[in-house]
């Protein structure tokens, strides 16, 4: 008889409780988020400008702080270290939206108020996602705060873009990673969480934000590469 598979936080994956499938989509997503990590970082320092709306980023790093430090995935160290690369690579990001994340404000009274309200928004997640995995609602690995604060985030995204303030860059190859990366996870969620529905609806609101803003970046991409002269709008207006 095949002994009782125990996990304990030591090992590096955890083959006990989830399947080598369900580990595999989880770290592929990973990686294809730490690439897209990775672009906004660059696009950020190269123009001075951060396509992660400021209220998504403070959330999003509130999340990676908790778990990455103080509740820790019960997927294996491997992943406990994995969040901790996002949360460092986050810090980068973080920096940057204190730094040019007030040119997203639309309405110039509130731009010296920026860093305030971002910082506060910070502290605000931290206690939230804490005691929402404590007393209960969350799973051992923070599934559902993460897709909760992921819908937001793709919501964010598809108004940033459309509102697209003056200076602002937008990466076709960051969306799709997004995109990518929060499907392979989905996958993951609906394997391995077959009962828990209000977590899948999160998962299918997040794919169709997802594809719409990929929609919404290509299009106007291949508007911003091919402009329409104002002679040639006349003309289609005529025909």
């Amino acid at each position: 008889m095949k002994p009782p598979c125990t996990y304990t936080p030591d090992q590096w994956l955890n083959l006990c409780d989830y399947t080598p499938l369900e580990i595999g989509l989880v770290l592929v997503g990973t990686v294809f988020w730490n690439i897209a990590y990775g672009i906004i970082i660059r696009n950020g320092l190269r123009y001075q400008y951060v396509e992660m709306p400021y209220l998504a980023g403070a959330s999003n790093f509130a999340w990676e702080l908790v778990w990455g430090f103080v509740l820790l995935t019960d997927m294996g160290r491997l992943f406990v270290w994995g969040l901790r690369g996002w949360f460092f690579m986050d810090i980068f990001i973080f920096i940057l939206l204190l730094r040019y994340g007030s040119k997203q404000i639309v309405n110039p009274a509130v731009r010296p108020y920026f860093a305030w309200i971002k910082i506060s928004v910070f502290l605000f997640w931290i206690p939230v996602f804490y005691f929402f995995y404590q007393e209960g609602y969350d799973t051992s690995m923070g599934a559902t705060s993460a897709y909760i604060i992921t819908v937001v985030m793709s919501a964010l995204y598809i108004q940033h873009i459309i509102s697209r303030p003056a200076g602002s860059v937008f990466s076709g190859l960051s969306a799709w990673c997004q995109l990518i990366s929060n499907t392979l996870m989905s996958v993951f969620v609906w394997l391995k969480y077959p009962d828990k529905h209000f977590l899948q609806l999160l998962t299918l609101a997040v794919f169709i934000l997802n594809a719409v803003y990929v929609f919404i970046q290509h299009r106007q991409a291949t508007e911003l590469r091919h402009p329409v002269l104002p002679h040639q709008s006349a003309a289609v207006q005529a025909n």
